[in-house]
Parts: C-alpha cells; structure tokens; sequence
C-alpha cells in the first residue's frame, strides 16, 4: 500500500511547494497502524487507497496543492482516532 507520497523522488518533493514540506513528511506507525490523511479542518480521514484513487492522475504540484487547500496532515489512524476524527465515507 505505497501512497502517492511515497512514490514521489526526494528531489520532486524538495522542489514541489517547500511550505508544504511538513505536511509531506509520512509518519512512523506501528505495524498494522495504518497512515491516514486527515483533512484537519473537518476531522476526517481518508485512506492511503482512498487518496491514491481521488488523487489518480494529479502531478506531484497538483496533489500538493490539493492537500494544503483542505488543510491534509498525513498521521497514524491511532493518532487520527485519537483526536476523534473519522473515516470519510467513499461517494455512493
């Protein structure tokens, strides 16, 4: 389950919006906690298939764009779960 982060080369992310670097930074879990993105304003999360499915196609630019205009942070669901922030149902 590599997310679109994770796939970007570490000059890409360097060069690609320097403000946005902390949100870019994926956390250590614990294994089986999985990473979360979390839109903070609305305390609510997506999955790492759920965000590589709505972000399919987008330039690193545009995803990055993306995650500061719904204020994302990546973190672990524990932490997600923690803050009380829940999982955002896919569209039906």
């Amino acid at each position: 389950m590599s997310m679109f982060l994770v796939s970007m080369q570490p000059s890409q992310a360097q060069s690609s919006m320097s403000t946005a670097a902390p949100m870019m930074a994926m956390p250590k879990c614990a294994s089986g906690d999985p990473v979360v993105g979390v839109n903070m304003t609305k305390k609510m999360y997506m999955t790492q298939p759920q965000m590589k499915s709505k972000m399919a196609g987008m330039t690193a630019d545009q995803k990055q764009a993306m995650m500061k205009k719904h204020n994302v942070k990546m973190m672990c669901k524990s932490q997600a779960d923690a803050m009380g922030a829940t999982m955002m149902k896919p569209p039906m």
